[in-house]
């Protein structure tokens, strides 16, 4: 049997919340697909559970086990063992709808894509927020997740994921971007990401986040080694994933240090983007987002968590 979609699904310490994970793959109308498990030596019952999967589906399940590594190892792995013809991540606490590869696979099919997004949906314990991924000006402003996406494989299979740092999805995603002739996209909230427990990324670690300064330092090196490099779109990047997306992050955050990590990254905007209001991307951006970037810039970021607290009440 061709496999047409690979999905690969990185676990660690997720025992509570893998059943509902897979049950959305193993029953997915698409069925020329393959699932990848990798065990990123988690120390719960999680294996377990795998195992009565694989046992269940032997054609569909595949698992492999290894030392913890991070996420990032964890899907490179996968990627090495995947056969299809398009590759799809799902971090092992989330879930898709049922019909979710099938619509992805056959647009992409049917549009000669590259990528296929598709929109997200965050869960919380008592609200949820639709994220509209599929609408935007310029492909460098998708959102960054690994997750609501399906990959050619042949336009990633030279790339890897960064391994023990946070931002790898931004990471990943951005020099894609670079090497893609054709994004199609589907209005559909098909992926659904699971706010309601303590993750990596919600901590309140504030120095894991200057990781985004080894990530985009490595973007940088990377479009500047591949002849890629575009001084307009670089500075978008800084702009919107650290002067807003990261120092909002890190506004919210209950921690000592993150003052000092907030100036660090003002500190790297200024000496990467100065004049930013003269820059050609930020003509086009929204008018609340500039708001944001403003006064995060002149270092009144907790007048910006004001706004995202009033916002996020809003969306509730």
């Amino acid at each position: 049997m061709k496999i047409k979609v690979s999905v690969i699904v990185p676990v660690y310490n997720v025992e509570k919340f893998i059943d509902k994970c897979l049950d959305s793959l193993v029953n997915q109308t698409l069925k020329e697909i393959e699932i990848i498990v990798v065990n990123d030596g988690s120390p719960d019952n999680s294996q377990k559970i795998i195992d009565e999967y694989v046992k269940k589906y032997p054609d569909k399940v595949k698992s492999f086990i290894k030392e913890n590594g991070g996420q990032g190892s964890a899907r490179n792995l996968g990627m090495e063992k995947a056969k299809g013809e398009y590759i799809s991540f799902v971090d092992s606490d989330d879930w898709i709808d049922l019909e979710a590869l099938e619509e992805m696979y056959n647009l992409a099919k049917t549009e000669k894509s590259d990528i296929v997004i598709c929109d997200m949906i965050d869960h919380y314990s008592d609200y949820t927020i639709y994220h509209n991924c599929t609408k935007y000006n310029s492909v460098f402003e998708v959102t960054p997740s690994a997750c609501n996406k399906i990959f050619r494989k042949k336009i990633i299979k030279d790339l890897k994921f960064l391994s023990r740092l946070w931002y790898e999805d931004f990471n990943f995603t951005t020099k894609i971007l670079f090497n893609t002739d054709k994004i199609s996209n589907i209005s559909k909230g098909f992926y659904h990401y699971n706010c309601g427990h303590e993750s990596t990324m919600n901590n309140n670690n504030s120095k894991k986040n200057l990781d985004m300064i080894v990530v985009m330092d490595d973007i940088i090196n990377y479009l500047k080694k591949n002849n890629k490099y575009d001084e307009n779109i670089v500075s978008y990047l800084i702009f919107d994933h650290i002067l807003i997306t990261t120092i909002n992050r890190l506004a919210l955050q209950k921690s000592k240090d993150k003052k000092d990590v907030i100036k660090t990254f003002i500190k790297y905007c200024k000496e990467h983007i100065s004049d930013y209001e003269k820059q050609p991307f930020y003509k086009s951006m929204a008018r609340n987002r500039k708001i944001i970037a403003w006064l995060n810039y002149h270092k009144m970021y907790n007048v910006s968590k004001f706004v995202l607290k009033v916002k996020s009440k809003i969306k509730r």
